[in-house]
């Protein structure tokens, strides 16, 4: 089968063995294990892996955001609690820097900065609940603001 991520077809070319948890799927790859969330969203997956948060399709569709990698956009991929947030709106970020955590169904799940960049906005507050796609912050590369 093929998948779509924002809305290009992707190939998996690394091995790798999933174990479903009652509350996470456990990713196990040559380079270590690793937890996720995923939930189905009628023709897509949302998936939260090592900080960083994905809409899988199994046909072609125009991604809102183009996913947080690409755009900085971070949105909440199902309901949940913010337990932790470790930026403040107007500073520089590294990439791979944790900016905030999401706690959903009992798992915990960073999102790190996706490129060197600026955080524009931040509507994450620790203890809010949050919403299935509700904005939680955006980070914008240097020099585009």
């Amino acid at each position: 089968m093929k998948y779509y991520l924002g809305g290009e077809a992707i190939e998996f070319d690394q091995t790798f063995d999933v174990a479903r948890l009652p509350d996470r799927l456990q990713v196990h790859t040559p380079n270590g294990s690793f937890s996720a969330l995923a939930i189905r969203d009628g023709d897509s997956i949302l998936i939260s892996y090592r900080g960083n948060q994905y809409r899988l399709d199994t046909r072609p569709t125009r991604s809102r955001s183009g996913g947080a990698t690409k755009s900085g956009e971070y949105r909440a991929p199902m309901p949940g609690q913010v337990v932790d947030v470790l930026v403040q709106e107007g500073e520089e970020v590294s990439a791979g820097q944790k900016i905030l955590v999401l706690e959903a169904m009992k798992t915990q799940q960073p999102f790190n900065a996706p490129f060197d960049g600026v955080v524009t906005k931040l509507s994450a507050t620790k203890g809010q609940q949050v919403t299935s796609d509700e904005l939680l912050a955006v980070v914008e590369p240097k020099g585009n603001g």
